[in-house]
């Protein structure tokens, strides 16, 4: 069907930050993502723990024990980016000895912004393709897409990028009307290289995961 254009343990100090080791999770090496620096992100040990709280048990588990993991980031809700944004992590998650994923399947509420910025870093270590779902920069996903750009070098490495299409460039301006992310974007379409495939609408988005390996 055709979408419509619709819009861990231990590892801290009494003072609240990370010690050399940080283990946020079992299993996830948190060495390097927190430290004490002032544009680091530094948790507090009530955030540590709400955080540990969130990223642990069997959804972990078996993101860890997956050949292929897939981080789908883009923007959520309940309308028709959402719904395709589910639909490629349904997609992806089909796929024998692979498992996908966004942030909100682990709980995360916007009343704890305060944690997405650590707990996107901890998934995006565990993620063997971090994949972007993109019709348009009207939503969170900006952000995310500039924390891409600005702090994980590594992960342009390992990033895809589903960018929609339009046909006339009136709606390709409209729909991506907003200098900071555009600039953002460009950077990133220049690192992923032959890894940005374009989707004109639902129908064609089936084929558009499919060339994500």
């Amino acid at each position: 069907m055709v979408d419509s254009d619709e819009g861990a343990s231990g590892g801290e100090s009494d003072d609240g930050r990370a010690g050399e080791n940080p283990a946020y999770v079992d299993g996830v090496d948190g060495a390097g993502l927190v430290d004490a620096s002032p544009n680091s992100l530094t948790l507090t040990p009530e955030q540590h723990e709400r955080l540990k709280t969130r990223l642990h048990g069997d959804r972990l588990n078996e993101i860890q024990y997956s050949d292929r993991r897939y981080l789908v980031v883009g923007r959520g809700g309940d309308g028709g980016p959402g719904r395709r944004r589910r639909r490629v992590r349904d997609l992806l998650d089909d796929r024998r000895g692979a498992t996908a994923f966004m942030l909100e399947d682990f709980g995360l509420s916007g009343d704890e912004i305060d944690l997405w910025a650590p707990a996107f870093e901890i998934l995006c270590e565990q993620a063997t393709h971090v994949v972007g779902v993109l019709g348009d920069f009207d939503g969170g996903h900006v952000w995310e897409l500039g924390y891409l750009y600005h702090e994980q070098s590594r992960v342009r490495d390992a990033l895809w990028l589903l960018k929609r299409a339009y046909e006339s460039d009136e709606r390709r301006r409209e729909r991506y009307d907003n200098g900071m992310a555009a600039a953002h974007l460009a950077a990133l379409e220049r690192a992923a290289g032959d890894r940005v495939v374009h989707w004109r609408d639902g129908s064609d988005l089936r084929r558009a995961v499919g060339e994500i390996p």
